[in-house]
C-alpha cells in the first residue's frame, strides 16, 4: 500500500488528534500555547516570539508586511515560521477578495496541527506547512462562501449538476 493510501486510512484519526490538541490548547486562552505546541513541528522559541507579534498585528487587521519580512529574512527561522509569515504577507497584499488576517492566522496555526500525532518525523514539517496553507484558505474564505450561499440557497450550492 502506498504512503498516500496509508495516510488516507488515517485521516479521521489525524483529524481527531489535531482537533483534540487544538481544543486542549485553547483552554488557557493564549495563542502562545498553540504556537508552543507547534515546536514539535519545528517552531523555535524565537519563531514563537516573532509569530506572536505577527499574530498581534493580524488580529488588529494591521499591516503585517514588515513583521512577515522580518521573520522570512531571519536565517534561523524554521520552515513553518517562514511559511506562516509568507501566508500572512500574501493574505495582506495579494488576495482577490477581502480576507480577515485574524482568520488567516488562526487557520494557518490550527491547520499546522494536522502534522501532530502522525508519527512521520521526516514529513512533519511539510505536513505542518501544507496544513497551514489549507487551514488559512479554509478559515479566510469560509465567511465569504457562507455569505454568498446564504444569499442564494444551500440547495443550489449543493447541486452537483451544471
Amino acid at each position: 500500500m502506498s504512503e498516500t493510501k496509508d495516510i488516507s486510512r488515517e485521516a479521521g484519526e489525524l483529524f481527531r488528534s489535531a482537533a483534540d490538541f487544538s481544543l486542549e490548547d485553547v483552554r488557557p486562552q493564549r495563542l502562545r500555547y498553540h504556537l508552543l505546541r507547534l515546536t514539535v513541528a519545528g517552531l523555535t522559541k524565537e519563531d514563537v516570539k516573532d509569530l506572536g507579534e505577527l499574530s498581534r498585528l493580524a488580529f488588529q487587521e494591521s499591516d503585517v508586511t514588515e513583521q512577515a519580512t522580518r521573520i522570512k529574512q531571519r536565517p534561523e527561522a524554521s520552515s513553518l515560521a517562514f511559511a506562516i509569515a509568507d501566508i500572512l504577507e500574501r493574505a495582506g497584499n495579494a488576495v482577490r477578495g477581502p480576507v480577515s488576517l485574524k482568520a488567516v492566522m488562526f487557520g494557518a496555526v490550527l491547520g499546522a496541527y494536522t502534522s501532530l500525532g502522525g508519527g512521520r518525523d521526516a514529513d512533519q514539517s511539510a505536513a505542518a506547512i501544507f496544513g497551514a496553507i489549507g487551514g488559512a484558505v479554509a478559515m479566510s474564505t469560509h465567511t465569504v462562501i457562507l455569505d454568498n450561499v446564504n444569499r442564494k440557497s444551500w440547495a443550489e450550492y449543493l447541486h452537483l449538476q451544471d
